[in-house]
């Protein structure tokens, strides 16, 4: 009997001290519950590779089929695909105007965040109040503010995230001067209409090359929804009216423009005579360059709204990279030689992606608790086709950019 409570005793001694252990371990932490919470969220990020919640983002853009907003959407839908989110495209814009009702049928259809290729900043007020009226993120891809009094209301906002862009009106001026390199004086333009934000800054850089190097804007024709056959009237048009014309800018060439320029000049044995300079990539660019069809060409921004993208996805996961509005830099790629051609769609925006799973991943603060803004924007400066091959080339290392 005596021995029985002797064991007795002995295992409540155990299990008193297990319990008052278990006790004084929790009270040695010295956290809240919440920051437990916390630590849990963050641990359940770190080993889950989808987002807590499949947020919908919407996208206000020109096309999903050319070879710019095609190669755009096929990245983003990839993006999607690895975080877990959903995309939706409104592309039925033909004006500024429809650009607002696209913009409110994206918030109709439950968007979480919107991305929006503007025409103009004229109808960023509108757009502002209609995500501060829904409670609904919103980005620019391919654009920036010019309006200062525009730039202070939509900044002023607590749904706009912020914007990418490159710089098109430098870039304009690079064709223009690239014109001048190969000896010309006479150039007609194929460019948007007026208004266009796009347009407009290539626009005032090809004219300060014309200036700066003494060359003549001899005629134009505004209007990027040309198919091949029209551009190829419009070639010829030029032709016939101008035979001093020397030169051919292409503010905007992924709709089958630059195409239609390329047929026509082919037609009248004008290629390498009448020099081609374009801004946007097209399909074959190795063997045009090849052929001394395209002399200039400046394009591979189709990642711009991937970091637009990113400012959403973090800001919807709760875990913004920033507490104000961000401006992402992106640079153009500059294709100087048919091998430069072909590394770019090996690399870039062939059948790979210039980013991985892991590199998408790491993009996301869920995913990734050390990405910052500051590392986000160096991820788009660093883009070209340099830095894919380095990361994706023969021989690289399959790791993401820290």
């Amino acid at each position: 009997m005596k021995k029985k409570m002797i064991a007795l005793l002995t295992s409540m001694t155990l299990v008193l001290s297990t319990i008052l252990m278990g006790c004084g371990s929790q009270k040695n932490t010295g956290e809240t519950k919440e920051q437990q919470t916390e630590e849990a969220s963050s641990e359940t990020a770190q080993t889950s590779d989808k987002l807590p919640e499949k947020f919908k983002i919407g996208v206000v853009i020109w096309s999903t089929t050319d070879d710019l907003g095609g190669a755009s959407a096929r990245l983003l839908d990839y993006a999607s695909d690895v975080i877990g989110c959903e995309m939706v495209y409104n592309t039925n814009i033909s004006s500024p105007e429809s650009q607002i009702t696209a913009t409110e049928n994206l918030i109709a259809a439950g968007c979480n965040a919107i991305a929006i290729c503007n025409y103009s900043d004229d109808i960023l007020p509108k757009i502002t109040s209609l995500c501060e009226e829904n409670e609904v993120y919103f980005t620019l891809i391919w654009r920036s503010i010019s309006d200062p009094e525009v730039k202070e209301i939509v900044e002023a906002s607590p749904y706009y995230l912020g914007n990418t862009c490159e710089s098109e009106e430098e870039t304009g001026y690079m064709m223009g001067k690239s014109f001048y390199e190969k000896g010309c004086k006479n150039i007609a333009v194929i460019t948007m209409e007026k208004g266009d934000a796009t347009a407009d800054a290539r626009d005032a850089g090809f004219d300060r090359a014309c200036e700066e190097f003494g060359m003549n804007r001899i005629s134009e024709v505004r209007n990027n929804t040309l198919t091949a056959e029209e551009t190829t009237k419009a070639v010829e048009n030029f032709l016939a009216s101008f035979p001093e014309m020397d030169g051919i800018f292409v503010t905007g060439g992924s709709n089958t423009i630059l195409e239609g320029v390329i047929q026509a000049l082919a037609l009248h044995n004008k290629t390498g005579e009448v020099k081609v300079a374009c801004i946007d990539f097209i399909s074959d660019l190795d063997k045009y360059i090849e052929e001394g069809a395209i002399d200039a060409i400046s394009g591979g921004h189709f990642v711009d709204p991937l970091f637009s993208y990113m400012l959403m996805v973090n800001k919807l996961a709760g875990t913004p990279l920033s507490d104000k509005c961000e401006q992402i830099d992106l640079n153009f790629i500059n294709l100087q030689s048919p091998e430069d051609a072909r590394n770019y769609y090996e690399y870039c925006e062939g059948d790979s992606y210039p980013y991985n799973e892991e590199e998408i991943r790491n993009m996301v603060k869920y995913f990734n608790p050390d990405m910052t803004i500051d590392q986000l924007k160096e991820i788009a400066s660093a883009y070209s086709i340099d830095d894919v091959v380095s990361r994706h080339g023969e021989g690289a290392t399959d790791t993401a950019n820290n």
